[in-house]
């Protein structure tokens, strides 16, 4: 083995260590919450400033990130090429051979090294990496300026020029959940951002049979209940809104808002002449099967807060 093939694997070998310092740094640098950043980086203002710096202007931080990716695994290609080409001039096995198992070599050590192993770590500990990286990134952001800001200027005039009507541009909800799952793959969403998300899609999917409470569970009082068990049942059940029936849950006749009873408290005498159907408001009755969704809107529109 000549100089030049020792210069050339070192050269790799440092081609793959910035491969994954990329990679590292695309997770952890967006996956930093603001209120961490400023409580723990606090003893360390300079670099908190960089960090700020970078997040500032994200897209242009991308793609100075994937730049930077792009060119370091292109570099890495051409030199594991020029291995392959020593390789095979010292070596009985044929050069198709010798090309085959450097392409498979590059992709696996690329996709472990350079992208699984960086961004696993990066995800779990994104403070620590992004301030190992933040200062590094500044001054290949700066170097890259110009090459950045051209294509980050190109992405945003080919995305103002293309004229999509809502529909279009609206993601389907199951489309959503697999970019959840796939960046929770990747490393860039957590366990339970993609959770909330998921929730958050089903949202518009879920009836309100699915999350109404069980008519065994329902906390409610008979018209004619006196008026010191009505006080009694509130305090217990600590509920602030009572469904009222006549005879039985298949006869509501209101809803007992217990804010409605606080002018009657400070007499007591007048509290124990009240009927509770002169203060009962009206109920909202709704089908099992309504949407949550539309439900919500309901409620907001009405300004209530509990229908049967």
């Amino acid at each position: 083995m000549d100089v030049g093939w020792h210069f050339k694997f070192i050269i790799l070998l440092f081609l793959f260590l910035l491969s994954a310092f990329f990679s590292g740094s695309e997770v952890a640098l967006f996956s930093i919450e603001s209120g961490k950043l400023k409580n723990n980086l606090s003893s360390h203002p300079l670099i908190r400033r960089y960090v700020l710096y970078l997040l500032e202007s994200p897209r242009r931080l991308l793609v100075t990130i994937l730049i930077g990716n792009t060119i370091v695994n292109v570099a890495a290609s051409i030199i594991s090429v020029a291995l392959a080409l020593d390789y095979a001039k010292n070596s009985s096995m044929s050069k198709n051979l010798v090309f085959s198992f450097q392409i498979i070599i590059l992709s696996l050590i690329i996709i472990i090294f350079g992208e699984l192993i960086p961004k696993l770590w990066a995800s779990k500990r994104p403070l620590s990496f992004a301030s190992a990286v933040s200062v590094p990134l500044y001054w290949m952001g700066v170097l890259l300026y110009p090459i950045a800001e051209t294509i980050t200027e190109t992405i945003r005039l080919i995305v103002s020029k293309i004229k999509l009507s809502k529909y279009q541009m609206a993601m389907q909800p199951d489309e959503i959940a697999e970019l959840a799952n796939l960046g929770h793959e990747r490393g860039t969403i957590k366990e339970k951002e993609r959770g909330l998300i998921n929730s958050i899609v089903g949202f518009n999917s879920v009836v309100v049979h699915e999350v109404m409470t069980p008519r065994v569970d329902i906390i409610s009082i008979s018209i004619n209940t006196d008026i010191t068990d009505v006080l009694n049942i509130i305090n217990s059940s600590g509920h602030s809104r009572i469904p009222l029936y006549e005879e039985n849950l298949d006869q509501i006749v209101g809803i007992l808002y217990t804010k409605d009873l606080l002018p009657y408290l400070k007499n007591r005498g007048g509290l124990q002449e009240l009927s509770l159907l002169t203060i009962t408001r009206k109920a909202m009755f709704i089908p099992e099967t309504k949407k949550i969704n539309d439900l919500l809107h309901e409620f907001q529109e009405k300004k209530t807060h509990i229908a049967i």
